[in-house]
């Protein structure tokens, strides 16, 4: 998904799909929800987490903590569609699209997380780690 929030300045950058956790909801569960509203799929295998990131990020302004969990998972479709988006995903959302680890490692544009592309290529070649990786 690309972003473009004029809170964060100018230019934009790209990250998987995502979001947060409702209260008591378990992060596959959370993760299969994000996956319905984001993209349209709920036809997914999801696998283990095999990545987790924190950083803060500024949406709207606003300062948030984020604890970013990065499943594998395999859709069936590739058709993206944006039906259950929310308002603010609307407003900064500009673009969705599928890309190739390859593509990505060859990119200039901005995408996180960062080393993405070669994070997919090990992954790919090496499967999915004992424990999920900190990046």
């Amino acid at each position: 998904m690309r972003f473009e929030d004029e809170a964060t300045g100018p230019g934009g950058w790209w990250c998987t799909v995502g979001g947060g956790v409702d209260a008591g909801e378990a992060l596959d569960v959370a993760a299969r929800r994000e996956l319905f509203e984001e993209t349209g799929h709920d036809e997914v295998d999801l696998g283990p987490v095999v990545w987790i990131r924190e950083h803060v990020l500024i949406v709207e302004g606003e300062h948030r903590r984020l604890v970013e969990h990065y499943f594998l998972a395999t859709a069936v479709h590739e058709v993206l569609v944006d039906h259950h988006w929310t308002e603010l995903e609307r407003r900064v959302v500009k673009a969705m699209r599928w890309w190739t680890p390859q593509e990505i490692v060859g990119s200039e544009e901005t995408i996180f997380p960062e080393g993405l592309g070669a994070l997919l290529l090990d992954l790919l070649r090496d499967g999915p780690p004992r424990q999920p990786i900190r990046l």
